[in-house]
Order: structure tokens, then sequence, then C-alpha cells
């Protein structure tokens, strides 16, 4: 499985909890972000990057990190 591959999966399954936790619908468009970015771009610890991310989509950090701008 490659970084890309564990990192979109990380970030399905806490997406999936995110909006099953509350009513909110934004799984779909935080895993379209997602997977635009690039591979080489993502941290070596897909599962740290993932929650860093998420915790961006949901408003917890202001700025994002220069990885989550790097798309495809």
């Amino acid at each position: 499985m490659s970084k890309k591959e564990q990192f979109l999966a990380f970030v399905l399954v806490g997406a999936l909890a995110q909006e099953f936790g509350r009513t909110s619908g934004d799984a779909s468009l935080i895993m379209h972000i997602a997977g635009q970015i690039q591979e080489e771009k993502i941290p070596d610890n897909a599962m740290n990057a993932a929650k860093v991310f998420l915790a961006f989509c949901n408003g917890v950090s202001k700025n994002p990190h220069n990885w989550m701008l790097a798309r495809t």
C-alpha cells in the first residue's frame, strides 16, 4: 500500500467518523481535497498526517501546512 493510499484510508475513516458524530456532509469534500495532495508531499507518518489534515479541515488549525497545499 502506497503512502498516499494509507493517507487516504486514514482520512476516509476519520472523515466518516466525524460525519457520523455530527450532522455534516463534508466527508466527500474532505476526500476530494485529500486526493489532490501529491504523494511526495505527504509526510512519512500517514496516520499523523491524516490527523493533522482532519484537524485543519475542522478549523482546529487556522493555517494549512505547506504539504497540504501541494496539489496535483
